[in-house]
């Protein structure tokens, strides 16, 4: 009898352990605005600009000839990589800007902004944000599908557009006040 109890129990023990349910996995943790910003779409479109400058030809467009089969493909990657980042922005809910404790970029220097008051201005109209991270990714699937059929006429003025897509909404959350200053040289210039 005492044989059969050594057996029964860790039988028993089995049996318990196989009737359990699984666990579901855990739910990733969303990430900050600010992550997306600088892990994500910054250093996407960083390295989308340096490789496109390597190919800018004498009229100051992308030359073609510059350009080869990995170099098109490549920056088709980094538009896809930015365009999905900003539908990341998009599909926030609540979008929150900056982990407690990490401060953004240019915090604690001249002109500078908080984390909190980045956050503040989003809050009082986070469709708007999502709304800029739309346009964002627009402008980069036009730019991913121009790449993909090599088109330098048209890839080229979308990467110089970029840079006005991404400004448009930093002045909105991050230098409202250059807004009126950047506007003014907008307009001076166009």
């Amino acid at each position: 009898m005492v044989g059969l109890r050594y057996w029964v129990l860790p039988a028993l023990a089995l049996a318990g352990a196989c009737s359990k349910q699984p666990e579901a996995p855990a739910k990733p943790a969303q990430l900050t605005f600010h992550e997306v910003m600088k892990d994500h779409v910054d250093k996407n479109a960083d390295e989308l600009w340096d490789m496109s400058n390597k190919a800018i030809g004498s009229k100051a467009g992308i030359d073609p000839a510059k350009m080869d089969d990995a170099s098109w493909a490549a920056l088709a990657d980094k538009a896809d990589a930015v365009q999905k980042a900003a539908l990341m922005i998009v599909s926030m809910d609540p979008i929150v800007v900056v982990k407690p404790g990490v401060k953004i970029s240019d915090e604690g220097e001249v002109g500078g902004h908080t984390g909190a008051m980045v956050q503040a201005r989003v809050d009082k109209d986070p469709q708007h944000l999502r709304d800029m991270a739309q346009i964002l990714a627009t402008h980069m699937t036009g730019l991913a599908t121009a790449l993909r059929a090599h088109d330098a006429s048209k890839a080229g003025p979308l990467i110089d557009q970029l840079d006005g897509v991404c400004e448009d909404c930093h002045l909105d959350y991050w230098y409202p006040d250059q807004k009126e200053l950047v506007n003014k040289y907008r307009n001076a210039t166009s």
